[in-house]
């Protein structure tokens, strides 16, 4: 169950219900150990040539987390299928080491300096 805003977009393409349902089932998949850490999502997908085809299919992801800055992934690919994995890959890889790196920022020991320290240095 979601505790954030999900929005999911798509313009320039023709996006059914099956489509937006992969989507959803594929992020949901992803994000399921860190879902707390976000406050919203949102995946807008797009053709860019319309249908001329070639490699034209992006899926950019924009989530603003708990952690401050938002992450923004991109990804353009042929077929849309592999742009929405990789978008979401990287993206919930990105949320995955920013929440490391805060974790590990918490763990870092803080050097008090104390009386007796100034007198073992004397």
């Amino acid at each position: 169950m979601r505790n954030y805003d999900f929005e999911c977009v798509a313009t320039q393409i023709n996006c059914g219900p099956g489509t937006r349902e992969y989507i959803e089932r594929e992020w949901d998949k992803a994000v399921n150990r860190v879902e707390n850490w976000i406050k919203t999502v949102r995946i807008c997908i797009t053709d860019i040539n319309g249908p001329k085809g070639g490699i034209n299919q992006r899926c950019r992801i924009v989530m603003q987390t708990r952690l401050g800055a938002p992450i923004v992934v991109q990804e353009t690919r042929e077929r849309l299928s592999s742009a929405i994995n990789v978008a979401i890959r990287r993206s919930v890889h990105t949320l995955k080491r920013k929440i490391s790196k805060k974790r590990d920022q918490k763990k870092q020991p803080v050097h008090i300096e104390t009386q007796q320290d100034e007198e073992g240095l004397s």
